[in-house]
This record gives structure tokens, sequence and C-alpha cells, in this order.
């Protein structure tokens, strides 16, 4: 990144952005148990584009990206290096316009025979699966230490353009969430984090963004990749995770959400399926450790 300028404006924060991709823009606002909260406190900390872009597993068709073994329902069940959780689509002629989910910040357990720090990150967004060259998303990671401690912390990225953590945002394993994300069009949208247990929600609204292509959306959890290294971070064991209350919204109003979405399950390597997606019905889905 080469450029970065913060200024104060009427109680939000607007910061102005330019990279060698992209001039995203943001302005962010807080609420506190309902009311209008001064958004300075939140510091976002610049971070490199993590790559949450889905990875087909490596016996997969090279052409899709994914490998369909089953099908449940409506639902292909395939395979992911880095994701788990539920996948849908639309096109060019309808676009995504809104996804939306509740879900529980993970909660970690070490896995044995891996050495620790140990992740997971869950998050909602839109593109990074057909359309693999852009992603707007927000969600939250945790990390658990040699001695079972756990940290979490929110954060959102278009990618490739920008990524940040969200100091002083609170989050806790264990919490409910919930984050809502539109496209108002190719390269402007809103994002809304919530966590009504800790009594906040923050809006972005975000202009200048690297261009979607609105095809795809998500609701993930996932192993995920640091930019520094393209290396996956050490994956732990987590409580079952619940997505609720999922949705997603085309441009004329069409419902792609995880009705016949793709359920992905994240395989390693060695084949073994570390993590597992099962739909309960047509709004909600969790997601076990194996």
């Amino acid at each position: 990144m080469r450029h970065s300028v913060f200024s104060l404006l009427l109680g939000a924060i607007s910061l102005i952005t330019t990279t060698g991709v992209t001039g995203l823009e943001f302005t962010v606002s807080l609420e506190e148990n309902g009311k209008a909260a001064d958004a300075s406190k939140l510091q976002f900390v610049k971070i490199p584009p993590l790559k949450h872009r889905r990875r087909g597993h490596r016996n997969a068709t090279v052409a899709t990206g994914q490998h369909v073994t089953a099908k449940r329902g409506n639902n292909d069940i395939s395979y992911s290096d880095n994701w788990c959780g539920a996948s849908s689509r639309s096109n060019d002629a309808d676009p995504i316009r809104n996804v939306f989910g509740y879900f529980t910040v993970p909660d970690l357990k070490l896995r044995a025979g891996i050495p620790p720090p140990q992740y997971a990150a869950a998050w909602i967004g839109i593109d990074g699966a057909k359309c693999n060259q852009t992603l707007l998303q927000a969600g939250v990671t945790t990390v658990v230490n040699s001695n079972g401690g756990q940290s979490a912390s929110a954060w959102w990225e278009w990618y490739p353009g920008a990524a940040y953590t969200i100091a002083n945002l609170p989050v806790k394993p264990g919490d409910w969430m919930s984050v809502n994300i539109t496209a108002h069009d190719a390269t402007s949208g809103r994002i809304i984090v919530t966590n009504a247990q800790r009594g906040y929600s923050m809006t972005l609204n975000l202009t200048s963004g690297p261009k979607l292509c609105r095809w795809d959306v998500e609701w993930i959890l996932e192993d995920f990749y640091e930019a520094e290294t393209n290396k996956q971070v050490p994956f732990a064991s987590f409580q079952d995770l619940w997505f609720l209350d999922t949705e997603a919204t085309t441009v004329r109003g069409k419902n792609v959400g995880i009705d016949g979405a793709a359920m992905v399950h994240l395989m390693n390597p060695q084949g073994k399926v570390l993590c597992q997606a099962e739909k309960y019905d047509n709004a909600n889905f969790v997601i076990t450790s194996h």
C-alpha cells in the first residue's frame, strides 16, 4: 500500500486509501446499545490482503475449482483446501445485491499433533469462488495458544485492494455476530457488523473498490493462507459453529441462499476431512470439526 490518510469528520472516520489496484475510500459509523457513538475510538489496522479466495481441493477439477462427489437434497457436496461452509451463485444477468447471516465467533480448542498457535476465521462475503479475482467480506478470526487461551478480532477486506483488523471492537469466542453486506454496484457497497451481546453495530460505507463480479455469496469457516508466506495457518478444532437466518438476494430480488448452495467440506492434503457443513433447513446450517 502506497499511501493512507486518516481524517475525523462529524464523529465518523473517513479513510482515504490509494493502492496500486484501487482508490478504495470508506467512512464508518458506530452504535452502542442502540445509540450513536463516537467512531473515532475504532482503530483500523492495515494488514496485507489475506487471500481468502476459495481454493479447490488438490484432486479438484481445474475447470471449476470444485470436486462434486455427492448431492444431498438440492445441495451439491464439494471439497476445498481452505473453505468450509456454503457457497451459492448468480450470474451477470442478475448480479448479487446483498448477503446476510448470524454466526458464532469460532470457539477453538487445540488440534492434536499440530503446533500452536492455531486459527480459524468465520466470515460472510460476495465473490471469491467462481469470481476468484475479487472478494468483499467481513468476519472474525480466533486464535488459540499453547495454554488453550483464546483471542478473537473482527476484520473486513475488499480483496485485492485492502484489508483491516478492527481494533477496539469487542468480540469474544462464542459471541453471536451478524454481517450484512450490500453491493450497491460493482465498486461501492456497505458492510454492517453487529455484536448484539456486546451492544455494538458498526457500519462501513465503501466506494471506489476493486470491481466485483457479484456472482457468488458465501458463509464460510476458513483455514486461511498468510499473505506473507502464502502458507496455511495451523487449523484448530472448534465447537459446532452455526450460521443462522442466512439470506442472499440479487438485484432482481431472487433468493440465492443456501437452498441449492454447494455445501463445502474442508479436506487436508492427505485426504482427511477436517471440517464439514450440514444444512439444517433453507436458512440455517452447522459446521462441525473432525
